[in-house]
């Protein structure tokens, strides 16, 4: 969720992809009628700082890949492409110019999609600390992957949203955290470990979650992640500046348009220090229907951090009260949906399902919409350029 005193939010997915490496990520594929292209135009774009991230979509030719042009007048450093599925993404480094780059797109086997097929993936160019501007404006985007796990499919009913008048200034009072049967947990011996420094990194797929140093917004903060599985890992940031956020690191699962009828809760358990000066949220970030025109937010905890958009009620879902939070109008469908817990909740079970079903009350998404990810990890604007340890012990999708 961006700030709403910083910057447009750029949240990349993401793997690394320096040249020659083949991204083992997600792709939706969909059928189509439209012709394979030579070459074809990428989104519309504006101006990044460091990097450009955005969504594309190309049409898959004989060889299963695309030529795109990145509208750039320099040739990208370093590419990442991603997407929703369980394709296989590869960039062809010696195929990248200052004009095109070759993407390569084959199912999990590694066979050829046939010719016709369009593919919706994510990317992200970077170049170096010397980023050109692009000649025509990127379209914003945002995201993260994650693995199994059987909770409880006990469906708690369904809730009306309230009308209760809203307020525009986030709580100022910390209410006692609420705990439900947290793991014991210590990521001390980590499998994986990565560090960054800028708007690129890494992560690691255990199972059918990924976790991932999200570094979408970074420019000036320091991220180590430790990673001992997809349901214990730890983030160590030291920010500086801003209510901005700059990075969100997280676990999480990809689909390819799974329903939402289809998604029923989530265990989770999260430490954060609470530091003094520090600006920061827990939360799920859950992509619904295409793209990224419906971002679902469940903030956790909140430390001295406003959601996107106003105040436009409050509610109670699994027994627990939020504020309800939307950007473009709370009569208009779309954008972005936040429902803060007034008492922060250090773990337990999210009803996710409870979630979908007031949205669709409310008329902000409809009955049949589908998920293309589902993410649980920190937003983190500042530390007080101090380091500060984030602690993920459980994490787990109950599906139907």
């Amino acid at each position: 969720m961006p700030s709403s005193t910083g910057p447009t939010r750029r949240r990349v997915t993401a793997i690394l992809l320096a040249f020659g490496a083949v991204i083992a990520g997600s792709a939706a594929v969909y059928a189509t009628q439209d012709s394979p292209s030579a070459v074809v135009a990428a989104p519309a774009a504006a101006e990044e700082p460091s990097g450009t991230g955005r969504v594309e979509t190309c049409v898959l030719d004989a060889n299963s890949g695309c030529t795109q042009a990145h509208h750039f007048a320099k040739k990208p450093s370093s590419i990442v492409a991603m997407g929703s599925g369980s394709s296989i993404l590869s960039i062809d480094p010696s195929l990248t110019n200052d004009k095109t780059y070759r993407l390569k797109v084959v199912r999990p086997d590694g066979s050829r999609y046939p010719a016709g097929r369009s593919v919706r993936f994510s990317v992200h160019y970077d170049f170096g600390t010397d980023a050109p501007a692009p000649t025509s404006p990127p379209t914003v985007t945002p995201t993260t992957t994650p693995s199994t796990t059987t909770p409880s499919t006990t469906t708690p009913s369904t809730t009306t949203p309230s009308t209760t008048t809203p307020s525009t200034t986030p709580p100022t009072s910390t209410p006692t955290p609420t705990n439900t049967a947290s793991p014991v947990k210590s990521c001390t011996n980590p499998s994986f470990t990565t560090t960054s420094t800028n708007n690129q990194g890494d992560g690691r797929s255990y199972g059918a979650y990924y976790v991932h140093n999200n570094m979408w917004n970074n420019s000036n903060g320091t991220y180590t992640m430790g990673v001992c599985n997809f349901d214990n890992w730890y983030e160590v940031a030291t920010q500086p500046d801003g209510t901005a956020v700059r990075a969100y690191p997280n676990v999480h699962k990809d689909y390819n348009d799974k329903p939402l009828s289809q998604i029923q809760s989530a265990r989770f358990a999260a430490n954060s220090p609470r530091c003094a000066g520090c600006i920061y949220n827990v939360a799920f970030d859950i992509w619904i229907n295409n793209d990224f025109d419906n971002e679902l937010m469940i903030w956790t905890e909140n430390h001295n951090q406003r959601p996107a958009g106003s105040q436009v009620g409050t509610t109670t879902i699994g027994g627990h009260e939020y504020q309800v939070w939307k950007s473009g109008g709370a009569t208009s469908p779309g954008g972005v949906f936040t429902y803060l817990s007034v008492t922060p909740q250090l773990s337990g079970t999210m009803p996710l399902q409870l979630f979908f079903k007031d949205l669709e009350a409310r008329k902000w998404i409809p009955a049949n919409s589908t998920t293309w990810q589902v993410d649980y990890g920190v937003e983190i604007c500042d530390t007080n350029n101090t380091p500060q340890r984030f602690n993920f012990t459980d994490f787990a999708i109950t599906e139907s």
